[in-house]
Parts: C-alpha cells; structure tokens; sequence
C-alpha cells in the first residue's frame, strides 16, 4: 500500500512558478521531495549514475542512468534516493513553450509522470544540461541589491533552448512514432489566446468558441497540455509582462492593462506569486544589472 510518510513527512518548497531553476544534485540515503500537489510548473530530471525512487499510489519507479522523467505542474512528487543507493541527478523546473506540445510525448507511466529512457543521446543530453545551468547561472549582487538576481528572460531563454534540445534528442530516438497532433479545437484555443492576451477571456468564453462546454474544454485542455487553460494564460500574460519590464519603459498600470489584467493590484500580487518578486523590484534589479553589464571595460 502507497505510505506518502515513508521516505518524509514535510511538505517540500517549490520555486516560483514562472522562474526556471536547475541543478546538479549528488544525493544519497536521506534525501527525498515530497509535494502533495506538485510545484505549478513541470519539473524534468535526468538520471547519471545510480538510482532514483519515484512513488505514487499503485506505482513504484526505479530510475536507471539515461532515465528522463518529467511531471506534469499538478502532479504528485514523492521521489527519494533508496536505502542503500546513491542518485546523480541533473534537474529543471520551467515553463514549455507551446509549440513543445506538438512533438513532445514522453510515454505516461503514472498520474502525470512521463518517462523516456535515452539510448543513443546520453552524452549529448549530459552536455545539454550543462549548457543550460550555465545559462542561468546566478548574477552576482549589485550594489543595490543584497541578493544575487535571478535569471534574465534572455537568460532564461537561452536556457529554454538548451531543454528544448534535450526532448528533441528524446523525440529523434522516437522518430519511428507520428508527431502528435492537438485535438483542432485545443489548437483553436492556443491560437485565440497566444494572438491577443490582452482579451477579457474567461472559461465559458473560450468554450463558446470551440462549441464545448466549460467543463469539457477543462478535461479536453488538461488532457492535451497538462495544465488547466486558465494557469496557461496566467503564465503566459505574465512572461509577457516580464519582458515589458526589462525591456520597455511602459508604467507597471500600462504594462497590466497591456498583457490583459485589469487590476494593477491583482497584476502584482500574481506577477510577486510567479516570479517571487514585485514588478518594480523586478525592473528595478534588471535595468540595474542591464547597466552593470553595459559598462566599458578599463583600459
């Protein structure tokens, strides 16, 4: 019988939603992850030496090198080193970009969790990996900040093109399987949203669009992109907001009108949720860091 207390009784912190954080971990007996429903973005490991213990009602899961498991935002995480094993790990948590969902199927073995096995492409996947660390690796503090800045959007986009190529190795190996189409009427919905976020969209009036009901169109997204229609808008007007922020001069109250929110407050409060920091401190500590980076250097 599943006992989620086996392994830790804690419920484990989970980044900001929007923010994309990796690493490299090295763990032994003792470590272990517990959230009861997952982090509110995807989470990606891959497996380099020894062995990883994944667990949900009905399911046990031993990773082996070359293993890539991904959980979906609401999925159960309940993973752990085994006794007597030790786990090397590269990770990510991330936002994917829509168009990931056309190509991209890892085989579903649990509630949420996707697992592929590399067999070619494990060095390649290794250096990918390392790449992407790079990428958003920590700016250091400025003088007006006392904490190291997270990833830029164009950081964070460099690293996106780092995981984009590892499922495309996953996909390549895969290429014997036909590309993955999206149900039509999902792909309207995607389409609608992407071209203008700034519309007033709420769930019966997507539904009208596609002719389904609201709780059929929440089924039928869920199942095709893994999160509910509404957290993909949210996320992606916010991400939208990012970029007004670190590269234009718009007003925080334009900028929420801009990406379709109609309370600056409620823009806020959202925006500090995802990215575990306000709009201003947020534009504050890039344009800081944009001028750092800017300076000539002495001769």
């Amino acid at each position: 019988m599943y006992n989620p207390a086996m392994y830790t009784t804690e419920e484990s912190q989970s980044p900001p939603p929007d923010i994309l954080v990796s690493g490299h971990f090295k763990e032994r007996p003792g470590y272990a992850t517990y959230r009861t429903h997952g982090s509110n973005n995807w989470l990606l490991t891959y497996t380099i030496q020894g062995t990883g213990l994944y667990r949900q009602p009905g399911l046990e899961l031993h990773t082996q090198p070359g293993d890539l498991i991904l959980l979906d935002p609401h999925a159960l995480h309940d993973y752990s080193v085994p006794d007597g094993a030790y786990w090397e790990f590269h990770w990510v948590h991330f936002q994917p970009r829509l168009t990931w969902f056309n190509w991209w199927h890892l085989p579903a073995i649990g509630q949420g969790l996707f697992r592929y096995h590399l067999q070619t492409n494990q060095e390649r996947c290794t250096q990918a990996f390392a790449r992407l660390h790079e990428a958003i690796k920590p700016q250091p503090a400025t003088v007006n900040s006392q904490h190291a800045l997270g990833p830029s959007l164009i950081q964070q986009e460099l690293a996106l093109n780092g995981l984009e190529e590892i499922f495309l190795l996953a996909a390549h190996e895969q290429a014997q399987q036909p590309l993955r189409q999206f149900d039509p009427r999902i792909q309207t919905i995607l389409n609608l949203i992407t071209q203008d976020l700034k519309a007033p969209y709420d769930l019966h009036l997507l539904a009208r669009q596609v002719a389904l009901s609201p709780s059929r169109l929440s089924h039928l997204f869920k199942q095709e992109i893994g999160d509910s229609v509404m957290n993909v808008l949210l996320s992606l007007r916010l991400r939208n907001a990012a970029r007004l922020l670190e590269f234009s001069a718009l007003s925080i109250n334009t900028i929420a009108e801009e990406v379709g929110f109609h309370s600056a407050f409620y823009f806020s409060r959202q925006f500090h949720r995802h990215f575990g920091t306000s709009p201003s401190d947020y534009r504050a500590r890039h344009l800081t860091t944009g001028k750092e980076q800017m300076k000539p250097l002495n001769k």
